[in-house]
C-alpha cells in the first residue's frame, strides 16, 4: 500500500504551478471543489469515466476526492485506489503528500464485484465472519447502520486495501442519524464515546489520519426531532477521550441553494448560543465539507445554473471545500476553470 498522509507542505506545493486556488487547515490545504463519487452505475464503463476524471482532476489542481465504503457497491474507492496507483507509483506525476482522500463507513455496503447485495454481504461477511451481531445493527426502513467499533475497525481495513493507501486522510461516521433514531440520545452518545476511542486508536496506528461526522439531516434538524445530533456533544466526547489534541476534526453535510439549513437554521447550541451548524462547527474549530452542492441538478433553470449553486456553496464562510459528483472529464475542466479564474474567494474558509 502506498504509505504517507496529506502534508501542509506537499499540498500548498500541489498548488504552485496549477493557477488553482486552496483552501487551508493547519494540516493540509485543499480545494474549494473536491471530486464526489456517490452517483453512477456499478458497471466497469462507470469506473472507467470516475477514474479518468479523478485522473484528470488530481494533475490539474482538485486534490481532495470524497468516497465511501458502500458507494457503487464498494466499486468508488476501488477506483480511487486504482488511480493513486497509477499516478503515484507507476507514473509518479502525484506525491501522496499532495491529495487528500476521505471515505465514510456505518452503512452496510454490498460488494459488487464479489456478487453481494448489502443484505448478503451482512449475513455472509459481517455476521457469519463475526464482525458484528444483529444487536449491533440499527435499521431504519430499508437501511441498516451500526456503530459497533468492531465494524469500523474492519471497514477501515476494507477501505485502505480498496484505497491502496496505509493512512486515509479523513474517515467519517455515515449518517448516524439512522442508529440515533433507533437508539435515543443516552444510548447513542455512549456508543459514539467508544467509537471515537476505537477512531483514536486507529490514528495512533497510522490508519486514519482525522475522524469526522457526515450527516444527511443529523445537523440540520431541530434538537428535539428524531435522528438529531449535537456537535457540541460530539465535540465534548472527542475532547474527554483525547483532550485539545483530539482528532475528531471534519463534519459534512448538505448544504446548497435550495437546501440551506445548515447556514440558515440555528439548529445547533454551542456556549449557550443557537448558531446555524456551519457557525458551530467553526466555533468548535471542526471543519465543513457539504455535500450535494448543485442538489443533484433538480433546480436549475434560466435564473439558476451549476455556477450559481457552485459559487454560494463553496463562498459561504466557514465551508471549506465541496464535494462535486463527477464522472466526466468535462465536468472537471468546467469545476477547474471556475477555480483557475478566480470565480471563488482565495480566502481561509474560517476568515472569509
Amino acid at each position: 500500500m502506498i504509505e504517507g498522509f496529506a502534508t501542509l507542505q506537499d499540498s500548498q506545493d500541489y498548488f504552485s504551478d496549477k493557477q488553482a486556488i486552496k483552501r487551508s487547515t493547519p494540516w493540509f490545504s485543499v480545494s474549494p471543489i473536491a471530486l464526489g463519487t456517490h452517483l453512477g452505475e456499478m458497471t466497469e464503463a462507470n469506473s472507467q469515466l470516475y477514474r479518468e476524471s479523478m485522473e484528470h482532476a488530481l494533475n490539474n489542481g482538485i486534490n481532495f476526492i470524497d468516497t465511501a465504503i458502500n458507494y457503487r457497491g464498494m466499486k468508488s474507492e476501488r477506483d480511487v485506489g486504482k488511480t493513486l496507483k497509477k499516478l503515484i507509483e507507476k507514473e509518479q506525476s502525484l506525491k501522496r503528500e499532495e491529495v487528500v482522500i476521505s471515505t465514510k463507513a456505518g452503512i452496510i455496503p454490498g460488494d459488487i464485484d464479489a456478487g453481494l447485495v448489502p443484505k448478503d454481504y451482512l449475513q455472509k461477511r459481517l455476521l457469519e465472519g463475526g464482525v458484528i451481531r444483529k444487536s449491533d445493527l440499527n435499521i431504519v426502513e430499508h437501511q441498516r447502520h451500526t456503530l459497533a467499533p468492531s465494524y469500523y475497525s474492519f471497514a477501515v481495513g476494507e477501505s485502505r486495501k480498496h484505497l491502496n493507501l496505509e493512512t486515509i486522510d479523513i474517515h467519517y461516521i455515515h449518517n448516524p442519524e439512522l442508529s440515533m433514531m433507533v437508539l435515543g440520545p443516552e444510548d447513542f452518545y455512549q456508543q459514539l464515546q467508544q467509537l471515537f476511542v476505537l477512531y483514536e486508536k486507529l490514528v495512533k496506528h497510522g490508519h486514519i489520519r482525522f475522524y469526522g461526522i457526515a450527516t444527511w439531516d443529523a445537523f440540520l434538524n431541530d434538537p428535539e426531532e428524531s435522528g438529531y445530533i449535537s456537535l457540541d456533544k460530539a465535540f465534548r466526547i472527542a475532547e474527554s477521550i483525547a483532550g485539545k489534541d483530539h482528532h475528531f476534526r471534519f463534519v459534512q453535510m448538505p448544504y446548497n441553494l435550495v437546501k440551506n439549513e445548515a447556514n440558515q437554521k440555528a439548529s445547533q447550541p454551542v456556549s449557550g448560543k443557537m448558531l446555524t451548524p456551519i457557525n458551530a462547527a467553526a466555533e468548535l474549530g471542526l471543519y465543513v465539507t457539504v455535500s450535494a452542492p448543485l442538489a443533484q441538478g433538480k433546480h436549475f433553470n434560466k435564473k439558476s445554473c451549476a455556477r450559481d449553486f457552485l459559487n454560494h456553496a463553496v463562498n459561504t464562510k466557514g465551508v471549506l471545500s465541496a464535494m462535486v459528483g463527477t464522472k466526466h472529464v468535462e465536468h472537471v475542466r468546467e469545476n477547474l476553470s471556475f477555480l483557475q479564474n478566480g470565480l471563488f474567494e482565495r480566502m481561509d474558509p474560517k476568515t472569509r
